[in-house]
């Protein structure tokens, strides 16, 4: 193009002077452009097009160029971006102007590059048979927990474990000062002692008594007989005398008597004083009454302590531990129907497992297995639901009480079903999708319902209602394949598969491509 057309160009498309071409030599053509900064200061600087590239793909203009300062390669600096800023239109049209000024100078467009096949992971859906479920919230509670209060009253001398230690029933965990009740249970002692040597003392005069009732007795009757064989050789006087003798004698059995059974309640009363010294003795060492973890010691060595008043620690068991959770109506009555039809077991006689994943945002795993140990027998009217309680063996003692857990428990009988992954399932407007690779690798779209996630695979119905019209006007329901387990799912390149479109499929297996994105994300 000579100078006169380039002015031509410049005064028909309104290109200001401070944008101008400038004729070149062997099909270069030099820019000038004048710019502004941003304090007012003016300046020019020049740039040759030293190449440029035109390609047009689908209605739209593709240009490239390269430029080159005239004192030497030079990179574009802030103010020159500000100068392609300010007159960018201009500048645009300047390009689209070159590049018809090279046409004009016979030089050939490149070719147009054709655009690869692009390459999709494939995988075939897996097979197997899934439960249906439903996840609960709850938290871990301890069978046992224990608060260990003083039994007696007095001053701590000794603390015989570490805080947060694990003890096993009957270990000693504190000492009292023990003196004023060894003191006690030895009085206690000795009181029963003085009782049984009271109650040895009374029988000897029990004996005594005894014996003395029967002389007075044989005398009376001797003298009796006596008188009444002989009544002037003996008295009634004297016989009166000698009745009394032995009426007096069987009141002294009778006095002996009851001084042994005061004896032996004496003797009952010590017993019951020495338990209960001896008690008191023994609580001076506080031992544990069941086997757990405890916690820090509440008290300190020197304290005073109070009987049943101070709490010295507390203690939770951890084999087996609880959760509790509620289950709303519907579920409790659907799943006690499949109960009645035989086809899941029953939650009442702890034969239902469940399975549990403790901590926030692992609800994808549930790894600790355990069984439903008890229902409550009525529902809670304010919630509408009844409380259930889980039970987990917890044999290596990682579970403790306090801990938040999701509880997956299964409300439905076992099924067959198709399982893809997560990845390969896209959403159009609310409806679910994955496009499979037919045998000719075209990509073919087939919609889809979808059911829960088993094992981090989302389960994908086989069949799906579709409704047609029928030959007499009225709506046909049936039920259709669209998803087989021989089918191969694009699980990776979903955003750059089309149906219709073929494809470069590369065939992997659906869990392996489950594992690396979990091992991708962790890291």
């Amino acid at each position: 193009m000579d100078t006169a057309a380039i002015r031509e160009l410049n005064r028909r498309f309104g290109i200001p002077d401070s944008v101008r071409i400038v004729a070149g030599n062997g099909g270069l053509a030099k820019v000038d452009i004048a710019t502004r900064d941003g304090t007012g200061e003016m300046y020019v600087d020049g740039a040759h097009i030293t190449s440029w590239q035109a390609a047009r793909r689908g209605g739209i203009l593709f240009i490239r160029t390269e430029a080159r300062w005239d004192d030497g390669p030079r990179q574009l600096n802030e103010t020159h971006a500000n100068a392609l800023r300010t007159c960018g239109k201009h500048f645009l049209l300047l390009i689209i102007l070159l590049c018809f000024a090279t046409i004009g100078c016979d030089e050939k467009s490149p070719p147009l590059v054709a655009t690869p096949v692009p390459v999709v992971l494939v995988a075939q859906p897996i097979e197997r048979a899934v439960t249906d479920y439903q996840i609960f919230t709850a938290r871990t509670e301890a069978v046992q927990s224990t608060n260990i209060r003083a039994r007696v009253t007095g001053y701590l001398t000794r603390i015989a474990f570490q805080d947060g230690d694990m003890i096993k029933e009957g270990d000693v965990l504190f000492e009292i000062d023990d003196r004023p009740y060894k003191a006690a249970l030895d009085e206690a002692n000795a009181t029963l002692q003085v009782s049984t040597a009271n109650l040895d003392a009374s029988k000897a005069g029990l004996e005594i008594a005894t014996a003395d009732l029967v002389t007075a007795q044989a005398e009376y009757e001797m003298d009796f007989n006596v008188r009444k064989t002989n009544a002037a050789a003996m008295s009634q006087a004297e016989l009166d005398k000698r009745l009394g003798m032995r009426d007096a004698a069987r009141g002294g059995v009778d006095k002996a008597k009851a001084a042994i059974a005061e004896a032996e309640s004496s003797i009952q009363q010590a017993k019951a004083a020495l338990m209960t010294a001896q008690l008191n003795y023994d609580w001076c060492k506080v031992t544990a009454p069941i086997s757990g973890r405890t916690t820090r010691h509440l008290v300190d060595v020197g304290d005073l302590v109070s009987q049943n008043v101070t709490i010295l620690t507390n203690i939770v068991s951890l084999k087996p531990i609880w959760a509790y959770i509620n289950v709303d109506q519907n579920t409790a009555q659907r799943v006690q129907t499949l109960v009645h039809e035989g086809k899941i077991k029953s939650f009442r006689n702890g034969q239902m497992p469940v399975d549990m994943s403790v901590g926030v945002g692992s609800a994808d795993s549930f790894p600790i297995a355990g069984t439903v140990d008890y229902v409550s027998n009525q529902f809670d009217p304010n919630t509408g639901s009844i409380q259930v309680r889980c039970a987990f063996p917890n044999e290596d003692e990682s579970l403790i009480a306090g801990l938040f857990a999701t509880i997956k428990v299964p409300i439905g009988a076992p099924h067959e079903a198709l399982l893809v992954s997560g990845q390969a399932i896209g959403t159009n407007q609310g409806q679910k999708y994955v496009l499979v690779v037919n045998d000719k690798n075209e990509v073919e779209y087939r919609a889809i319902e979808t059911g829960q996630l088993q094992d981090g695979l989302r389960e994908v119905a086989r069949f799906r209602s579709v409704t047609e019209p029928g030959p007499n006007g009225n709506d046909i329901t049936k039920q259709v394949e669209v998803l087989k387990p021989g089918d191969w799912v694009i699980v990776n390149g979903l955003q750059r598969a089309r149906p219709g479109v073929t494809v470069d499929p590369r065939k992997v297996d659906m869990l392996t491509m489950l594992d690396e994105s979990h091992s991708s994300s962790s890291k």
